[in-house]
């Protein structure tokens, strides 16, 4: 095994363990040796080799350089609004992979930042202000957005309401990443920033859940929400459950569909059919719809229960579509705000075609493509 000349900083790995939440029987697990091991590497009496280093980067996500660093990084807290997964209830801490995707996360938003204040014609998202209730804060956002409701149920799908929506706020100026994590890991987050606001959401959701957590994270934004939402009651959680649920489903409108297609006062609790059909007309999700109807007192409490115990809602197979390309993913991932502002720095001789390269982990040909892809969107 390959040694290493100089010594690790053991405060150092001490702290990227600590914020990875990797226990020291959990990274002895990983790296297939034995937590007495890890014991000395983090006491200083011993110093892994250059293989195990590369390991322990690889598991921690972190950098080789930073475990040589001669202090430990500044702490500071993290700026997330998370979601949590349907269902959660009480405190749940943050796994290693979702805060790896923060800190991912934060990187980008501080690259975008930058890229934003050397391109000229950006101009800084200017974000709404939150109003007396979630219902009249939808209505200001909606004009805000320029949304209209006669458009989102004329959509083909809710897949395309979530494009709408994401678009929509990039528009905007905001930056809409997507996560691949898995189905119990979070639902999304956000980062607020004057410049470059951030959302996040997890793409192993349902097309109508991922548009009802967008919404949500706006509300967080709305409020210049900092902290990370470990309670799932939490009145914040709640209010911006209510603007995003008010957005989707305008009270009046939604009033005369229910009247006029369904002929119905009220939906009762085992009335999953009566869900559906205004999941499927608005794009909204069964327990947004459950959460609307619940709150304007066309349905009572035990709805919500009900469709967030059962399996009741799935996407609808897609076929066919356009060859996922690595530029056409990057977009999938990145949205059109990220690689859209360094794509200008780049153009304005602020930011080295190389290091564009990097930042939107392409190579030259794709890098061609996707600036192509970027310009068909405008």
């Amino acid at each position: 095994m390959a040694a290493i000349k100089q010594r690790i900083n053991p405060d150092v790995l001490v702290w990227a363990m600590k914020q990875a939440g990797t226990s020291r029987t959990q990274l002895a697990g990983d790296l297939g040796t034995d937590p007495t091991t890890v014991d000395s590497w983090m006491t200083g009496d011993e110093t892994p080799g250059l293989t195990q280093l590369r390991q322990i980067a690889k598991t921690l996500r972190r950098p080789t350089s930073l475990f040589f660093s001669p202090h430990v990084p500044a702490q500071r807290p993290l700026r997330a609004s998370f979601r949590k997964p349907f269902g959660s209830h009480g405190v749940r801490t943050l796994t290693s992979e979702e805060r790896a995707e923060i800190r991912l996360a934060e990187r980008r938003q501080k690259i975008a930042n930058w890229a934003a204040e050397r391109v000229e014609e950006h101009h800084p998202a200017t974000l709404p202000t939150r109003q007396g209730t979630p219902e009249a804060t939808a209505k200001s956002v909606q004009t805000w957005l320029h949304w209209n409701v006669s458009d989102q149920v004329k959509a083909t799908s809710k897949l395309a309401v979530t494009k709408m929506v994401r678009r929509s706020l990039e528009d905007q100026g905001i930056m809409v990443l997507q996560l691949s994590l898995n189905s119990d890991a979070c639902r999304g987050f956000s980062l607020y920033s004057e410049t470059v606001p951030l959302i996040a959401y997890n793409s192993s959701q349902v097309a109508a859940a991922r548009t009802f957590t967008m919404l949500h994270e706006l509300g967080h934004l709305i409020s210049h929400e900092q902290a990370v939402c470990d309670q799932p009651e939490d009145s914040e959680e709640r209010w911006c459950d209510r603007f995003a649920a008010a957005f989707l489903l305008p009270e009046e409108h939604l009033r005369a569909y229910i009247a006029k297609y369904l002929k119905i006062t009220r939906v009762e609790n085992d009335d999953i059919e009566s869900v559906r059909r205004i999941s499927n007309r608005y794009g909204a999700s069964f327990q947004c719809v459950a959460l609307r109807l619940i709150h304007l007192g066309i349905a009572s409490q035990p709805l919500y229960r009900v469709v967030s115990s059962g399996s009741f809602e799935v996407d609808a197979p897609g076929f066919g579509g356009e060859l996922q390309t690595t530029h056409l993913v990057r977009m999938r991932e990145y949205g059109v705000t990220y690689p859209r502002l360094l794509l200008a720095a780049r153009e304005r001789g602020k930011l080295h075609d190389i290091d564009a390269r990097k930042y939107l982990n392409v190579n030259g040909e794709q890098l061609r493509n996707l600036q192509q892809r970027i310009a068909e969107e405008v």
